[in-house]
């Protein structure tokens, strides 16, 4: 991974990391939700997604629903943590987002080549997370995906 690419990613998380933070007073205070592990693969055109970043959302009725998931993809994987590392995510329907990593500019004339997975969304766009070890494989595809 190139230097931007770091720099794009470190940004990216810590970006992700102050919105999160900014959820910590909603919810049971002090509480952690039940979390199952969740492991997958993240693909395009049948192929492993090189980078990025994937976000469980818990959704669903009531006001207090869990906090989200997240993980780095890496040549298609990923674990999911929410409250430590590789513990995975809360039980229950989740929103699934995916945000592709950017490179950063050399200097204020360049203009890096975009990503090719910019303007795609995962498939599905909705999961639920079971009790017990689970295996989601998202694919991107353009256009708006379809709820599972």
């Amino acid at each position: 991974m190139s230097a931007r690419n770091r720099v794009a990613a470190w940004l990216s998380l810590a970006a992700w990391a102050v919105f999160v933070s900014g959820l910590g007073g909603c919810g049971r205070k002090g509480a952690e939700y039940q979390v199952a592990p969740v492991k997958g693969t993240i693909t395009f055109q049948g192929q492993p997604v090189k980078d990025g970043t994937i976000v469980f959302r818990p959704v669903g009725t009531g006001t207090t629903l869990g906090k989200p998931a997240s993980a780095e993809v890496v040549d298609g994987a990923f674990v999911l943590s929410t409250y430590g590392k590789d513990d995975g995510a809360v039980i229950g329907k989740h929103e699934v987002t995916y945000t592709y990593t950017s490179e950063a500019p050399k200097d204020y004339n360049d203009k890096p080549k975009p990503s090719p997975y910019m303007g795609l969304v995962p498939e599905p766009n909705q999961v639920e997370i079971k009790a017990g070890k689970n295996e989601i494989n998202i694919e991107l595809v353009k256009g708006p995906a379809k709820k599972r």
